[in-house]
């Protein structure tokens, strides 16, 4: 079945599990660490930034906190996933984040960005790692202050 563009149910579960934990160690672990949801040579390319290898992501990672506290959360839905082989697979998806700097509870009053995301995964010994992603921005608020976002639709 992984052959034919699906994923069996096995990998499917992984895949999704291994999309949520990346954005949720940017959210609960200010992205510290995220570097390693990559394979060593893992590529991921936002708007603004474009990160090759683990030590840039780690650095593009505590860009994130160089103005203070920083408070995000990154929602996944429409999550669509599909196998080229069996240690080859990719995930699609749409990323609503809110995001602004300062602690809980602030303000909202609509997502800091919607993004289409496309990541490419490889198995590894360790499980599913992300070798690409790659985010295109589909709607940015006009006061969007996300280091990765930034210079795209928010002068």
């Amino acid at each position: 079945m992984t052959n034919s563009g699906h994923t069996t149910l096995h990998s499917r579960a992984a895949i999704v599990e291994a999309v949520h934990r990346s954005w949720w160690n940017v959210d609960r672990e200010l992205g510290v660490g995220s570097e390693l949801q990559f394979v060593e040579d893992g590529v991921c390319v936002m708007p603004a930034l474009t990160m090759r290898g683990r030590s840039e992501i780690a650095e593009g990672y505590a860009k994130r906190q160089a103005n203070g506290p920083r408070l995000s959360r990154h929602l996944v839905s429409n999550l669509v996933t599909a196998t080229t082989n069996t240690d080859r697979a990719s995930a699609t998806y749409v990323l609503s984040l809110f995001a602004a700097n300062g602690v809980a509870p602030l303000e909202v009053t609509s997502p800091s960005a919607i993004c289409d995301v496309e990541d490419r995964f490889v198995l590894t010994a360790g499980g599913w790692l992300i070798e690409s992603r790659r985010l295109t921005a589909v709607f940015v608020a006009p006061g969007n202050d996300s280091v990765m976002l930034r210079g795209r639709g928010n002068r």
